[in-house]
């Protein structure tokens, strides 16, 4: 499963309204994963809206997690564009992670309302109870 920048967050930040939830849920997932991207993501995130000595600590939480980091291919930028002209509610950074997800053939765990219009790809809401 592909981890979004949300899950990311909530593994993270001390305190967050997902945390309780997504720390039960990465504990049985077989694979999880997420890209490089995520990370940088989160840790502007971080840095703006926390601290700078959070932002930093983004990749130890990671690995004591073992979420597998995937690096950026030119196979999932060239699908993210195809999504930003098929998709215009979607940003850049929304777009990149759905093309990681659909070249990895993952679904998304997310609590993103907007990747539910996406047809490409299996959202997964960390909340649901059959998640």
């Amino acid at each position: 499963m592909y981890l979004d920048t949300d899950i990311i967050l909530a593994i993270v930040k001390p305190s967050d309204w997902l945390k309780d939830v997504v720390e039960r849920k990465i504990k049985v997932l077989s694979d999880p994963k997420t890209s490089v991207f995520t990370l940088v993501e989160a840790e502007i995130v971080l840095n703006r809206e926390v601290s700078r000595g959070l932002a930093v600590r983004v990749l130890d939480k990671v690995k004591e997690r073992n979420i597998r980091l995937l690096p950026l291919t030119e196979k999932m930028l060239t699908k993210s564009v195809e999504l930003l002209r098929k998709y215009p509610k979607l940003n850049i950074f929304d777009s990149i992670h759905i093309a990681c997800a659909i070249c990895e053939g993952e679904a998304i765990l997310s609590t993103d309302l907007l990747f539910d219009e996406i047809e490409e790809i299996e959202k997964v809401d960390p909340r649901d109870q059959d998640a």
